[in-house]
């Protein structure tokens, strides 16, 4: 899979995406969290849902421009970023995991560049 969801594309518990250059993964864990992890250092994790403990099926970027973590049966997280339709998630490889409306105009990130 590419460093790129876009609107309907998600996550699996166990799947992922990775940063083009290789250092960062965003990986639906099977405890209900979300975790980007620096592969580089350790396999550190920079940034996280806070969800884990909750039983979860997927996680996905709806084409409304929400990206959303689906637990059983409610939704357990989300970017609170709907209405911006088409908006997709990237993970770059400066760390940061950004959902843009467009190219350059990011509507929702999880502030860690440069972690």
């Amino acid at each position: 899979m590419s460093n790129v969801l876009l609107p309907g594309q998600g996550l699996t518990p166990g799947n992922s995406i990775t940063s083009p250059g290789g250092r960062y993964e965003l990986i639906l864990q099977s405890d209900g969290n979300l975790v980007l992890y620096d592969r580089w250092e350790a396999h550190r994790a920079i940034w996280a849902s806070n969800t884990a403990g909750h039983p979860v099926s997927s996680a996905i970027m709806q084409t409304d421009g929400n990206f959303v973590i689906y637990g059983f049966p409610n939704t357990i997280w989300a970017s609170n970023t709907a209405g911006d339709y088409n908006a997709f998630l990237v993970l770059q490889d400066d760390g940061n995991l950004v959902i843009y409306r467009r190219i350059e105009q990011p509507l929702w990130a999880s502030g860690t560049a440069g972690q």
